[in-house]
């Protein structure tokens, strides 16, 4: 069967990349044909965001005031690799087809934050002009959006009408569940996201160039986090008391020993050599998970708080946590193990569950 994927496919960033992959892998060895489904992502709510975004003549002058300028030559460059890796990455791996006029048997939309309205509507997430007979949701977040940001937008008859028509729907975490009840009167499954679904092998995967051969903890984050001169220093110098480099992998901390470019399978190998990471991403925490690798876990109230305190709970990393990014909070978290072996059992048990809802969701 032939099987569209609708998400963030062209995000800059390794977990975005990583959780398409996932799926389309997972798809494969369902015996379907995955295609991802390209579309123009909608800005109308931060046209500001477009021109970074979406590269054209038009947003050069953008581009050399927000990045040259205000953040740095070392950061726009990185940024510019990242995103020509990124582009590699998804040309030698995924089929696409634009999603109006490429048809498919069914339509999966998800993962990541597809339903959020933080930039704009994209009205194909919500199921609208598809060209697919049969519309399902896997793992979509609808991120820090709620009913009254929706309704303040005037977007709740569009995210409705649309949500109506899918045969089967799931999400990725309660607070897009809560939302969507509240939408359509219809409590969608949960399940997780494809990061966690489906069983990568690292095997013969090399870690990426620059990857140092002494002890190392990565440190991942949006560059736009972990920039307070107070968190720089207690990460700093708690690597410097562990005798260990830190290694921004997948973004740009100017601050850190090493920056990595890379893609996003490089990206999670190079995060399971490591002694330990502090990241307060989604993704950074599945990496964490799946490859072993101790963890210290932060995260932004405003910016993602839902999903992962959500994700937090559900692979019981409570323990984890950072109350804040300060020495003492960093050797609080790192001086207790991880109970790997029950975690896996959690993490089993989600996939189980989840594996259950795709292959019955894809009759």
């Amino acid at each position: 069967m032939k099987v569209g994927i609708l998400t963030h496919y062209d995000v800059n960033n390794q977990g975005a990349q990583l959780q398409l992959y996932a799926m389309y892998r997972q798809l494969e060895e369902l015996g379907h044909e995955p295609v991802v489904l390209t579309y123009r992502k909608n800005y109308d709510f931060d046209p500001q965001k477009e021109k970074r975004n979406q590269i054209s003549l038009g947003s050069i002058p953008y581009i050399l005031k927000h990045f040259l300028f205000e953040k740095g030559f070392g950061l726009t460059y990185h940024n510019v690799k990242k995103y020509l890796c990124n582009k590699r990455f998804r040309k030698r791996n995924f089929r696409t087809g634009y999603y109006s006029l490429t048809p498919v048997d069914v339509a999966i939309v998800g993962a990541d934050e597809v339903f959020s309205l933080e930039l704009g509507v994209n009205m194909m997430m919500y199921g609208h002009a598809v060209n697919a007979d049969k519309m399902i949701a896997y793992a979509p977040s609808i991120g820090q959006t709620d009913i009254q940001r929706i309704e303040s937008f005037h977007c709740k008859a569009l995210m409705s009408s649309g949500l109506l028509m899918f045969r089967h729907l799931s999400v990725r975490d309660t607070h897009t569940q809560n939302t969507v009840e509240a939408l359509i009167g219809r409590k969608p499954a949960i399940v997780c996201d494809p990061a966690l679904l489906y069983h990568f092998s690292l095997e013969n995967i090399s870690l990426p160039g620059g990857t140092p051969s002494k002890d190392y903890m990565v440190v991942y984050s949006y560059d736009a986090r972990f920039v307070a001169p107070n968190e720089i220093e207690a990460i700093t110098k708690y690597a410097r008391a562990h005798r260990l480099l830190t290694v921004s992998v997948g973004t740009y901390h100017k601050w850190c020993d090493i920056n990595i470019v890379c893609d996003a399978l490089k990206w999670l190998k190079c995060i399971q050599q490591a002694n330990a990471i502090v990241t307060d991403t989604f993704h950074g925490t599945i990496a964490s998970a799946v490859t072993h690798c101790p963890m210290a876990l932060y995260y932004s109230e405003a910016v993602n708080s839902n999903k992962m305190l959500d994700l937090i709970a559900r692979l019981g990393l409570q323990e984890r946590k950072l109350s804040e990014v300060s020495f003492d909070e960093l050797e609080r978290v790192f001086d207790s193990s991880v109970d790997f072996k029950s975690l896996d059992s959690r993490i089993d048990r989600f996939r189980a569950e989840s594996m259950n809802y795709l292959q019955s969701a894809l009759l």
